[in-house]
């Protein structure tokens, strides 16, 4: 059995010399076998180790295995912390169940131990019986092929090392070596779903075939072949037909309706998750009609969950979080703080800067015999210039278009930052001033041009990549400062 272990962190390379491992032990038979493992591959590769106990007080027993782990990582001196924190309320002040309030709990601890390290792998004791509890779990609340995979034997730095064994090959391990455990009282408590499956539905699937775990698992791993095959080729597509701005995702319908079905759902799932990390509450019917919608005429509009807007033109679509309203200019003054451009009143003083003036124009009216500037994706590395717009210091063009709230000259604030290459490179205006070499008492003086926090101008020096004109450009914004 161990050599079997050893063998799949091998081929997974779970551990590698110098390593820190946080290895979970509740004390049940997975984590207690998981807890010998690593100290026998300790003798063949030198890394380190503690071990983490999570006491979620939700049973009497508790308190007894949290000693039982302590007393287990004394006898062979390792290091280990021991967490409680009453799971039930967790789960209902965070609105959660409490399946997921204590799996985020332990995680959480797991973590809070990395970073007093500074670094390491969180060690779990994942099998092949929670992989198919996994598997059927995604299955029956509805899953793409990325939730058919279930457990992964390694997920950023967390790592399963017995995850090539079944429960029974792990109980009878401990049994021959005659290691005692700990038995979870809440394992036969039916309330929780995935012991029902654990208890009724893998049982059922093993009278079917003795194996069925097993062939799960093997079936997990094709699909995760499968998977991975097909996230190339969506990324591959998504550079072809999508192009991501700030706030907005727009999306080349001629080259999207040349992919395959397939490809087509998983770009749109792809465009989602970039504006929405999570994609909480999109499912499979909201794609659905996303991509329903990439094959209709003319102009169509599609509202779904959290904000979200698809609006279709002719051959293009754009998605976006919330409808983006005109810019409305108040003319508002506050204080000698903050100057908001007024389109209605194109000239105005700032004391503090000089005479701004402004208009905007259609940009058909420039003369398009040159190649413009263009905001491209990462992986263009292309640059253009079009000597029609002004290089002087004070007067800028701007994508009008672009501005999502409202051109504000202001003092700068906490969080504000740029767009300072063609590839989207964000950095924070602070960074950039010290980069500058402006002195401090400078740059607390000093007024922006901002669009909320994405800075549109810094007067003097630079624009924001992301509203310079580009050859998609529908209007333009000229400012221009004269000094007093």
């Amino acid at each position: 059995m161990y050599n079997r272990v050893k063998k799949y962190i091998s081929q997974n390379q779970m551990i590698k010399h110098g390593d820190h491992i946080i290895a979970g032990v509740s004390g049940g038979a997975d984590s207690v076998c998981l807890f010998f493992v690593l100290l026998a591959l300790q003798k063949e590769i030198s890394f380190s180790m503690q071990v983490a106990h999570i006491n979620h007080m939700l049973r009497p027993e508790a308190d007894k295995d949290a000693a039982f782990v302590a007393d287990l990582c004394l006898k062979h001196d390792i290091g280990y912390k021991i967490f409680a924190s009453d799971v039930g309320k967790l789960s209902r002040k965070r609105g959660l169940s409490v399946e997921e309030a204590g799996r985020g709990y332990r995680y959480e601890c797991f973590r809070e131990m990395i970073n007093e390290f500074g670094k390491g792998k969180i060690a779990v004791a994942h099998h092949q019986d929670d992989r198919a509890e996994t598997i059927l779990f995604n299955l029956f609340r509805g899953s793409g092929l990325r939730g058919l995979t279930g457990i992964r034997p390694v997920r950023d730095d967390i790592i399963r090392p017995l995850l090539c064994l079944t429960r029974q090959e792990i109980e009878n391990y401990l049994e021959s070596e005659k290691i005692p455990y700990c038995t979870d009282s809440t394992n036969n408590d039916d309330i929780y779903t995935r012991n029902r499956i654990r208890r009724h539905i893998i049982p059922f699937a093993a009278e079917v075939n003795s194996e069925a775990v097993r062939h799960m698992a093997k079936t997990a791993e094709l699909v995760w072949e499968a998977e991975n095959y097909l996230h190339k080729h969506t990324e591959k597509a998504f550079c072809e037909c999508v192009t991501p701005f700030l706030g907005y995702i727009k999306i080349n319908l001629l080259k999207l309706n040349e992919q395959d079905i397939i490809i087509k759902k998983r770009i749109m799932l792809m465009v989602i998750e970039k504006l929405l990390p999570g994609r909480a509450n999109i499912s499979a019917s909201h794609i659905e009609s996303l991509t329903g919608l990439t094959l209709t005429g003319g102009s169509r509009k599609l509202n779904l969950p959290n904000g979200l807007i698809a609006a279709k033109e002719y051959d293009t679509l754009v998605i976006k979080i919330a409808e983006k309203e005109p810019i409305e200019f108040k003319n508002k003054i506050e204080a000698g703080f903050s100057y908001e451009i007024n389109l209605k009143t194109p000239k105005m003083s700032i004391p503090e800067l000089g005479i701004i003036s402004c208009r905007i124009f259609p940009y058909k009216e420039v003369e398009r015999n040159l190649s413009t500037i263009d905001f491209e994706p990462a992986n263009s590395g292309h640059e253009y210039k079009n000597e029609n717009i002004p290089q002087k210091m004070y007067t800028k063009w701007l994508d009008y278009d672009k501005i999502t709230s409202c051109a504000l000259f202001r003092r700068r604030l906490p969080g504000d930052y740029l767009i300072i290459n063609l590839k989207g490179q964000h950095k924070k205006l602070k960074d950039y001033l010290i980069n500058e070499k402006i002195p401090k008492a400078k740059r607390e003086q000093m007024l922006v041009l901002a669009d909320e926090s994405h800075i549109i101008w810094v007067p003097g020096f630079r624009i924001s990549e992301f509203y310079k004109v580009t050859n998609k450009t529908k209007t333009i914004l000229e400012v221009e400062l004269t000094l007093e």
